[in-house]
């Protein structure tokens, strides 16, 4: 081995401009925004899980039928037998929902209308009170048909799932 020498210059400090600049700046920026992206994603999965069971039913006939959580307790085979009834008595969805909007629109024609007539607005508020009324009425008669088609046991579990759904709501309220 051999000693380095007392005259021997120590390596010199490295010139400043002679340090690569960086070559990839844009690196950084993409690094960044795909972890922006990768903690959304996740953001959003987390969301979804913790928010808690979703109904796998978004049918409007329960909202149209005024069933609220009533309709939405029910475990999924009632609620495709309840949904059947309904189409079978009430008919087509879209066709209900058509005669809605037509309403609505002699509606809005009435409040246009000059010279303004209330009592063609009150009649067409009454029609549209009773078509709503008899939907309610007919998903209520239907839905209770059905509790009354579940044993001891079923209906029991349908009232706790009912219970748990309105507490669930209500803390969410608060």
């Amino acid at each position: 081995m051999t000693e380095p020498t007392p005259n021997a210059t120590p390596n010199p400090a490295p010139n400043p401009e002679a340090v690569p600049k960086r070559r990839w700046p844009w690196l950084k920026i993409t690094l960044f925004a795909s972890l922006a992206i990768n903690l959304l994603i996740a953001g959003l999965v987390a969301g979804f899980v913790l928010s808690g069971p979703r109904d796998r039913d978004r049918n409007p006939i329960w909202r149209d039928m005024g069933l609220g959580p009533f309709g939405h307790a029910l475990p999924w085979a009632d609620k495709k037998a309840l949904t059947a009834a309904i189409r079978a008595e009430a008919g087509s969805f879209r066709k209900n929902r058509e005669e809605l909007r037509r309403q609505f629109e002699a509606f809005l024609a009435a409040l246009r209308a000059e010279p303004f007539d209330a009592d063609a607005l009150a009649v067409l508020v009454k029609e549209h009170r009773g078509r709503i009324t008899e939907r309610q009425e007919l998903g209520q008669r239907l839905l209770l048909q059905r509790i009354t088609e579940m044993s001891d046991a079923e209906r029991a579990q349908y009232a706790e799932r009912l219970n748990e759904m309105v507490r669930r709501h209500g803390q969410n309220r608060r």
